[in-house]
C-alpha cells in the first residue's frame, strides 16, 4: 500500500551527551590561589612604597623650601643687626671722641681762666674787684664777660683772652650737646640690637625644631639631594672652565673668581670671616678681596656702597652682586651667569645660577684692574 506524507515531516532530536565531569586537585587550586594573593600583595606593597616615598620626596622639597625660606629670613636679620652694630661702633667712636674734645676744652678753658684771673688781680690789685671765680659763683658766664668788658680797661691782648675764653666756653657746651644727642642714639641702637638679636635666636629655634621633626628617612633623602648638589658643584665648574677663554670670564690664577673658588665646600658660619672654620656670604667677598689688598667692609650694604655700578648685561667675571631690598645677601659673579657665595645656616660655599635668585639688588665692580682672561696675571 502506498502512503503519502503530507506537511513536514518532524525530526526527532538525538539525545544530548553530558560532558564528562572534570576531575580537580585541590592542592594546585590551593597553591595558584596563594600565588596570586602574593603577587596582588607584592603589588600593594610596591604601590604602597612608592607612594611613601613620593610623599617623603614632597616632605623633603617641603622641609627644604622651608629651610631656604628661614635661611633668607635669618640672613636678612643678621644683616641689619651687623648693620645696627656698624651704626653703634661709629656712635660709640664719636663718643669717645667727643669725651676728649670735652676734655681739652675744659682744660684749655681752665687755663683760660687762670691767665685772666691773674690778669685781673694784677690790673686791680690795688681795687676792689673780686677774682673771677668768685665773680662766676655770683652770676652767669656771660653776665661775668659782660661785667668785665665794662669794669676793666684791658688791652687788646686781654680782650683777646676774653673772646677765646667765650668762644673755649661755647665749645664746652656744644660739645656736652653733642654728647647728650649719641648717648641717646646709642642707646636707641642698643635697644634696636637686642630685638634683633632676639629675632635672629627665634628663628634660629625655628630652624632647629624644623630639622629636629625631620624622620631618618626624609633627612636621608635631604642628604641624598645635597649630596647630588654638591657633585653638581664639579660640572659647573668644568663647565666654566671650558668656556674661560669667552670675555667675560676668567678664572685664571690671580683673577679675583680663581681666589673665590678656592673656597668652594666651605661650611657656611654665621658672621664666619675664617675659611679655616667657615664663612657667611660676606664675610666670603671681605676674605677674597683681601688677597688682593682690599679691605672692605664686613656687612652686604656696606660693601653695595663701594667700586661702580654695574648693568646686569654688562657683567663680568669679579664683580660683587648684591641680593635682596633692602640689601641681606653677596656673591661674586663668575660668569655664563653663575655666581659663587656662601647661601645659609646648613649649607655651605657654593656655586648657583643668577637666574635661581629673583632678588637681584644690582652689583659693583670694586677692582678693575684685575687681569681678564687672555691677559699675563
Amino acid at each position: 500500500m502506498l502512503f503519502i506524507q503530507i506537511g513536514p515531516v518532524l525530526a526527532i532530536p538525538e539525545p544530548v551527551q553530558e560532558p564528562a565531569p572534570q576531575t580537580t586537585n585541590p592542592a594546585t587550586e590551593t597553591s595558584n590561589q596563594i600565588s596570586s594573593d602574593t603577587t596582588a600583595t607584592a603589588e600593594l606593597e610596591r604601590a604602597l612604597a612608592e607612594a611613601e616615598t613620593v610623599v617623603r620626596q614632597t616632605q623633603a622639597e617641603r622641609i627644604t623650601q622651608e629651610l631656604d625660606l628661614l635661611g633668607g629670613e635669618l640672613e636678612g636679620l643678621n644683616t641689619d643687626f651687623f648693620a645696627e652694630s656698624a651704626k653703634l661702633a661709629a656712635i660709640e667712636t664719636s663718643l669717645n671722641n667727643a669725651n676728649e674734645r670735652l676734655r681739652w676744652y675744659e682744660a684749655e678753658l681752665e687755663a683760660q681762666r687762670k691767665i685772666l684771673n691773674e690778669r685781673i688781680v694784677e690790673i686791680y690789685r690795688h681795687g676792689n674787684v673780686e677774682p673771677i671765680d668768685a665773680l662766676v659763683n655770683k652770676a652767669g658766664f656771660k653776665d661775668l664777660i659782660t661785667r668785665l668788658s665794662f669794669l676793666l680797661k684791658i688791652s687788646e691782648h686781654d680782650a683777646e683772652l676774653l673772646r677765646g675764653i667765650e668762644e673755649q666756653h661755647a665749645k664746652v657746651e656744644e660739645t656736652k650737646s653733642s654728647l647728650d644727642d649719641l648717648f641717646a642714639q646709642q642707646k636707641e641702637f642698643t635697644v634696636q640690637l637686642e630685638q634683633r638679636k632676639t629675632a635672629i635666636e627665634a628663628k634660629i629655634r625655628e630652624e632647629t625644631e624644623l630639622l629636629a621633626s625631620i624622620d631618618a628617612q626624609t633627612r636621608q633623602i635631604i642628604e641624598n639631594k645635597e649630596a647630588e648638589r654638591r657633585r653638581e658643584q664639579v660640572n659647573v665648574v668644568n663647565t666654566l672652565v671650558s668656556k674661560r677663554s669667552a670675555d667675560e670670564i676668567s678664572l685664571e690664577p690671580g683673577t679675583i673668581a680663581y681666589e673665590a673658588l678656592q673656597y668652594l665646600g666651605v661650611p657656611y658660619v654665621w658672621g664666619g670671616k675664617n675659611p679655616a672654620t667657615g664663612l657667611d656670604c660676606s664675610g666670603l667677598v671681605q676674605v677674597v678681596f683681601a688677597k688682593f689688598g682690599v679691605n672692605l667692609a664686613y656687612y652686604s650694604r656696606a660693601q653695595a656702597k663701594l667700586g661702580v655700578g654695574v648693568a646686569y648685561d654688562d657683567l663680568q667675571s669679579g664683580d660683587v652682586v648684591f641680593f635682596g631690598r633692602p640689601i641681606h645677601h653677596v656673591g661674586i659673579y663668575l660668569g655664563e651667569g653663575y655666581f659663587i657665595h656662601a647661601p645659609k645656616r646648613n649649607d655651605f660655599v657654593k656655586i648657583s645660577k643668577m637666574s635661581e635668585r629673583r632678588d637681584h639688588a644690582g652689583a659693583r665692580r670694586i677692582l678693575s684692574n684685575i687681569p681678564v682672561a687672555g691677559e699675563t696675571p
